[in-house]
């Protein structure tokens, strides 16, 4: 059974920082910083919170992770600190924005936007510099995270941030909040026909590394990071 847990975290335990920073095919060439056509910034009427946008190619994608409140479909990520002594801490809301289960993305989607099909990642992801063959692929490919992520001292138009995510299958009874600050979720709309069941495509970004990784998941007990994206106006 494909889990983000599998897929990350045994990483980070049995590999270890130092060396997933330094994996990766240093022969390949590594594009340029790409920088969007045009800019501009949208308001979501439901809770007055403002979104900045940048245009790529026919897209506009906006560059802060979703804030919208979906009650129950959605979660503010919480350190370990917050989860014993503060549980309705919103610290982190303002810049990781919140963590949403596939439907919650859905729902929250503000009228005139969407919620990005693989087809959306992978139109963006050659914008950037990742060949069309590469952006087929699963797993960890191309050489663009420089162009998506924003890190400390290195920033990008897009700006997708290391908003971790959350699940609901407890791990050593451990909180369910994942990874802030070393890697970043974000759904697709599309549902990965190559696997029997119900599995959907995600993005992940990990801090250190320029690939990016295209896999699907289960989506029940998972909330991730949302970016929506709308046809060029």
């Amino acid at each position: 059974m494909n889990r983000i847990y599998t897929c990350s975290a045994l990483l980070l335990a049995v590999l270890g920082l130092t060396f997933l920073t330094a994996c990766g095919n240093d022969d390949d060439a590594t594009p340029a910083k790409v920088q969007p056509a045009a800019a501009g910034s949208y308001t979501d009427t439901r809770d007055g919170q403002t979104y900045g946008w940048v245009r790529y190619g026919r897209q506009d994608w906006m560059t802060d992770n979703y804030r919208y409140d979906a009650g129950s479909e959605s979660t503010v990520y919480l350190d370990t600190e917050d989860y014993e002594k503060n549980p309705r801490s919103t610290k982190h809301l303002a810049l990781y924005g919140r963590l949403y289960t596939l439907k919650g993305a859905q729902a929250a989607c503000p009228e005139g936007w969407r919620l990005p099909t693989d087809e959306d990642w992978q139109q963006l992801e050659q914008q950037l510099g990742m060949s069309p063959s590469d952006t087929r692929q699963r797993e960890w490919r191309g050489r663009i995270a420089h162009n998506m992520l924003t890190m400390k001292g290195d920033t990008c138009a897009l700006n997708l941030l290391l908003g971790g995510y959350y699940t609901a299958h407890t791990i050593m009874s451990m909180p369910g909040w994942r990874h802030m600050g070393e890697m970043a979720y974000y759904w697709t709309a599309t549902k990965d026909t190559g696997k029997e069941g119900e599995f959907y495509f995600f993005r992940k970004l990990f801090y250190g590394r320029n690939e990016v990784c295209r896999e699907s998941t289960e989506p029940d007990g998972y909330q991730m990071s949302v970016r929506y994206v709308r046809d060029a106006q």
